[in-house]
C-alpha cells in the first residue's frame, strides 16, 4: 500500500488553521547565498500556534525511525502544517515496525488530523515510489552520511525540489576551550555529517541549509535524557555526575528546533547556512540534576567523580551527556531567521516528569550497577 501514497492526488492540502502573519521576506525563487554571519504548547492539547513565514510549500520530511531525532520530524510536520504548508512525513522502515508503538510515532494521529500525510519507505525506495509527485522542499531528518542521504537528494531533484534542509549534528564540532560553539567553529571534517554538508553546499540548483541539534526534550521524546535523572531521584539515589558538574551543556525543546527549521522554509537568507539547532540558555551538568529534582519535588544528591579514576565503567554509557563542555549557541538563527525559543527548561522538565509518572516508570524495578561501581570507588 505504501507505493500508492506518493501519488499527487493523495497529497491533500493541510486543514485550515488560524495563523498570525509577520513580514518576513520569502520568495519561491530560491538562491544560494554566502552570508556570514510560537507560543509554548502544553501537554493538555499540544496545539501549535505558529507564525507563517512563507507562502505554502509542498514539503516532504524523511524521518528517522529511532533515536531522539524522530521527535524533530514530528514537531516539524506539526509546525509546518499549522503554517499552511502541505506536508508528507515519510518514516524510514515499515508502518508495522514495533517502534511505531512508541513516541512520537504513536502520536501520528495528531499529524493526520492536521492534514499531514504519513507514509513509510526506506531512502533508497523514494525515487521509485515517487511517480509524478512534486515537492518544493525536502527535509532529511534521517541520514548521517553520503550513502544514506544520497538517495534522498536524488529523489529531491526528481521531485522538483528547490530547497533541501538537512538535520546534521552539533556533535561534529571540534572541542573548544572557549565555549559556546558558534556556527563558524571548526568541525571534524571526517564526520559523516560534515561530508554531507559539504556535498549539499556544492549541489547545483538546490538551496540547502543545515541544522545542528544537540540534546533535546519535550512531548514525543523517546530517548532517555531527563529520565536518567528521574530514575535515580525518585528512588532516593544519588546521581553520579562525571567531573566537577560545572560543565556547560544545552537542552532544547524539540518544538523550538522545529520552529527554527520552519523559519528557514522559503527564506533566501537561510541558503547555504548552518544553524545550531539549540536553545539560547546553557545548563550545567549539576544544574540538570537540580532542575530535574525540582520537577520531581525531591532534594537532589549529587556525587561528582573523576571518570579517569574509575575502573570497569564506560562513562560514555554511564551518563547521558558528554562529560566536557559541550555547549552550542544559536547565534545564526537568532540573527538570520527572526527566531527565538519559546520554551524554558524548568517548565519542560516539570511536564516531562508528569509524563514519566503517568508512564509507570517511576515504580518499575531497576538496577544501577554502574552507579554502584562508581560510588564504591569514590567511597560512597
Amino acid at each position: 500500500p505504501d507505493s500508492l501514497l506518493f501519488r499527487p492526488d493523495t497529497m491533500a492540502a493541510a486543514a485550515a488553521v488560524n495563523v498570525s502573519i509577520r513580514a518576513i521576506p520569502a520568495t519561491r525563487q530560491l538562491r544560494r547565498t554566502a552570508a556570514r554571519g510560537s507560543t509554548v504548547s502544553r501537554r493538555a492539547s499540544h496545539v501549535v500556534r505558529v507564525v507563517a513565514a512563507a507562502s505554502p510549500r509542498r514539503v516532504l520530511i524523511v524521518n528517522t525511525n529511532g533515536g531522539g531525532h524522530a521527535n524533530i520530524g514530528f514537531w516539524l510536520a506539526k509546525t509546518l502544517s499549522g503554517q499552511g504548508h502541505t506536508v508528507t512525513i515519510c518514516t524510514v522502515g515499515t508502518h508495522d515496525d514495533k517502534k511505531m508503538a512508541k513516541p512520537p510515532f504513536c502520536y501520528f494521529n495528531e499529524l493526520t488530523s492536521a492534514g499531514v500525510k504519513t507514509v513509510w519507505a526506506n531512502p533508497g525506495e523514494l525515487a521509485s515510489l515517487a511517480g509524478d509527485a512534486r515537492f518544493d522542499v525536502v527535509v532529511d531528518n534521517n541520514g548521517k552520511d553520503l550513502d544514506s542521504v544520497g538517495p534522498v537528494v536524488d529523489f529531491a531533484v526528481k521531485a522538483g525540489a528547490t530547497q533541501f534542509l538537512f538535520v546534521s549534528s552539533a556533535g561534529m564540532y571540534v572541542p573548544t576551550a572557549t565555549p559556546p560553539h558558534l556556527e563558524g567553529d571548526a568541525v571534524k571534517e571526517s564526520a559523516g555529517h560534515a561530508k554531507v554538508e559539504a556535498m549539499l553546499r556544492a549541489l547545483p540548483g538546490m538551496s540547502a541549509s543545515f541544522f545542528r541539534p544537540q540534546y533535546f526534550t519535550g512531548y514525543g521524546n523517546n530517548k532517555d535524557c531527563e529520565e536518567y535523572f528521574f530514575d535515580r531521584l525518585v528512588r532516593g539515589r544519588p546521581v553520579c555526575v562525571p567531573g566537577s558538574g560545572d560543565q556547560l551543556s544545552v537542552v532544547a525543546h524539540a518544538e523550538d528546533v522545529a520552529a527554527m527549521m520552519a523559519a528557514a522554509v522559503g527564506c533566501d537568507a537561510a541558503a547555504g547556512q548552518a544553524f545550531n539547532a539549540v536553545t539560547n540558555k546553557a545548563v550545567t551538568l549539576n544544574g540538570m540534576v537540580q532542575l530535574c529534582a525540582a520537577a520531581a519535588g525531591v532534594a537532589p544528591s549529587i556525587v561528582n567523580y573523576d571518570p579517569a579514576s574509575i575502573e570497569g565503567v564506560d562513562v560514555k554509557k554511564a551518563f547521558p551527556f558528554r562529560p566536557i563542555h559541550f555547549y552550542t549557541y544559536p547565534a545564526k538563527a537568532l540573527a538570520v531567521l527572526d527566531w527565538a525559543p519559546k520554551h524554558d527548561l524548568a517548565s519542560d522538565l516539570a511536564e516531562r516528569f508528569a509524563f514519566y509518572k503517568a508512564s509507570g516508570r517511576a515504580d518499575a524495578p531497576m538496577t544501577f550497577d554502574s552507579d554502584d561501581k562508581i560510588m564504591a570507588q569514590v567511597g560512597r
